[in-house]
């Protein structure tokens, strides 16, 4: 019994090899941080799904509002955003099955280390014998027969610890091997679903893509006609004030000035139906509000285009943005303006009677523009032709 005491203090010594398990809180904080990602997952997902079904209208529109366009500039956005989001939580997702997987594996290293524990001090507790012997062996003296109890009294605690601890950790070995399962299972499920949804919302935002540039290059194209719109318009602009300062001028220099036919009744430019009305009006090619100086009628291609009223050619001209036409000075500071002609008839200088045909209609685009002004003042054609 002599290799007792070494031998049970070589047990008691390694008893402390076996370290109490420290891996819980990281596992935890992944869980959070899963919880929290699927949250708002679930969240942003369903606003996706809500701004894609109001923003699909979008796709077989000609033009949309600010607001629309930076709707769907922040859903393309969100979508980029949500799909960033997917691949984060798979990471977390593999980020808890490798704890989990690392937490089983450290569980199996210690019940090895206290296996082999055993195992060792099995054998020395053989050659040794039995520790409670130890008790029973004729003692030295008082001091040797405390010391075999108190080392004795140490073992047997080691003993009932390492089977605690052992039953412990085959414990949580199950509950590893559980949540191991439902974990890989859930990661399995989550890339089906991540597959699906990364098709389903990359699809939808190349689609929005599209719709976006689409819709930004009709808009560009609405700007610059606009801007056609309101350059022609100065054009026009430019050439009425030239024509009104060569008539006052010539009345500064003595010549009567012509005065407005009144008494009769005025004549319609074309016979054909208004398409396009003076002032603010909506343009439907542009699919906005544009301010009209004049009226636009629809009329037969090569349709006679007569004077509305007694008035002297002041210039033969192209009329910025409508072709071809002619501008009367009708007397008392009034101008008729008629554009998008063919075989004009007359030429400056002539005087042309109410009704008389100065032209013909052109094919192209097969609408006579037709504009009154007094001085440089825009009137409505349709209600100064009614007035008279």
């Amino acid at each position: 019994m002599r290799g007792f005491l070494p031998a049970l203090a070589l047990a008691l010594v390694m008893a402390h090899v076996v370290a109490p398990p420290v891996w819980a809180q990281s596992a935890a904080e992944v869980e959070r941080e899963l919880a929290e990602q699927r949250k708002e997952l679930n969240a942003v997902r369903e606003r996706l799904k809500r701004e894609q079904r109001e923003l699909a209208n979008l796709k077989n529109k000609r033009s949309a509002t600010q607001g629309e366009l930076n709707k769907l500039r922040r859903n393309i956005e969100a979508t980029n955003q949500y799909l960033k989001k997917l691949e984060a939580t798979e990471r977390t997702l593999n980020a808890s099955v490798r704890t989990t997987r690392s937490d089983l594996a450290t569980i199996e290293t210690r019940l090895k280390t206290r296996s082999e524990l055993l195992a060792k001090r099995a054998r020395l507790l053989y050659m040794a014998g039995r520790p409670e012997d130890l008790l029973f062996l004729p003692a030295t003296g008082e001091s040797d027969f405390l010391q075999r109890a108190h080392m004795a009294r140490r073992l047997i605690e080691y003993d009932r610890r390492l089977i605690a601890e052992n039953r412990a950790d085959m414990d949580r070995k199950q509950d590893g091997l559980k949540k191991l399962l439902v974990q890989s299972a859930e990661l399995d499920e989550f890339q089906k679903r991540k597959q699906r949804e990364m098709a389903s919302f990359t699809s939808a935002r190349q689609d929005q893509e599209k719709t976006l540039k689409t819709l930004q290059r009709d808009e560009a194209a609405k700007a610059r006609a606009l801007k056609r719109l309101e350059d022609n318009a100065k054009k026009l602009d430019a050439i009425i004030r030239t024509l009104e300062k060569r008539r006052r001028d010539a009345i500064a220099r003595g010549r009567k000035e012509r005065e407005l036919e009144t008494g009769t009744k005025y004549c319609a430019p074309v016979q054909g139906k208004v398409v396009s009305r003076y002032g603010l009006q909506h343009h439907a090619t542009l699919g906005t509000s544009t301010r009209n100086l004049g009226i636009e009628i629809q009329g037969a291609s090569g349709a006679g285009v007569r004077a509305a009223v007694t008035g002297e050619v002041a210039m033969v001209t192209a009329i910025p943005g409508y072709g071809s036409g002619i501008i009367l000075d009708n007397g008392s500071g009034y101008f008729t303006i008629y554009a998008n002609l063919a075989g004009i008839k007359v030429g400056v200088g002539d005087v042309v009677n109410t009704c008389q045909e100065m032209a013909t209609l052109a094919a192209q685009p097969g609408t006579l523009y037709f504009e009154v002004r007094r001085g440089t003042k825009t009137l409505d054609p349709e209600a100064w032709l009614k007035g008279r």
